[in-house]
């Protein structure tokens, strides 16, 4: 399988690659990636207990072994850091993309944390070229999918699938922090049709 790991609380040490060669420290905010058939150890050397959200998805059985996303001979790190992601700015909301579509060589995945102030919302949209998962960080709201209305509070999932329309508000009074994967990978600047509001 391919995964992507995003740290969303603590911090922990991957150590990858032939021999457990090559270490790096990863840190709340900031996406991992674990390629296949890649030897790797993950350890938490932190002083508080590590939070992680995982997504895997099995490699493309057309492709050959050799032609999958590795690490074993890249140079760089198989970590893309929170400070340095591409910011996307609206009215009230902050989306930030810390795994672009593909990063580390692979279409599987793109991960972006999202932030609404009080009172903000996404408006209704809809995605044509991938799938979504939200897991909330911190903060409340609600998400409407189609006609279904579910509540938001931290560490509650829900899955978006392509195609169907939804929105997400922040009902509360802090901020609503959210983390994104979608799968396959898709820029959301292009890979979303803005809608109407429902009647």
């Amino acid at each position: 399988v391919e995964t992507v790991v995003y740290l969303a609380a603590g911090e922990i040490t991957f150590e990858h690659g032939l021999g457990m060669s090559r270490r790096v420290v990863v840190r709340a905010g900031d996406v991992l990636y674990e390629a296949p058939f890649d030897e790797h150890l993950v350890r938490n050397d932190g002083a508080i207990d590590a939070l992680a959200l995982i997504a895997s998805v099995d490699m493309d059985p057309d492709r050959p072994v050799d032609d999958q996303p590795s690490w074993r001979t890249r140079s760089g790190e198989p970590v893309r850091r929170r400070e340095t992601a591409r910011v996307i700015q609206a009215p009230g909301v902050r989306h930030r993309v810390i795994m672009e579509p593909g990063d580390f060589g692979t279409q599987s995945f793109s991960v972006s944390e999202i932030e609404l102030d009080a009172g903000a919302t996404t408006g209704w949209h809809r995605h044509l070229a991938s799938e979504h998962v939200v897991v909330v960080l911190e903060g409340r709201g609600t998400v409407r999918i189609g006609s279904l209305e579910e509540t938001l509070e931290p560490l509650k999932g829900v899955r978006v699938e392509m195609g169907l329309p939804h929105a997400i508000a922040n009902t509360g009074r802090t901020r609503l922090r959210y983390f994104l994967c979608a799968t396959p990978a898709a820029d959301p600047l292009t890979d979303r049709e803005n809608l109407d509001p429902p009647t």
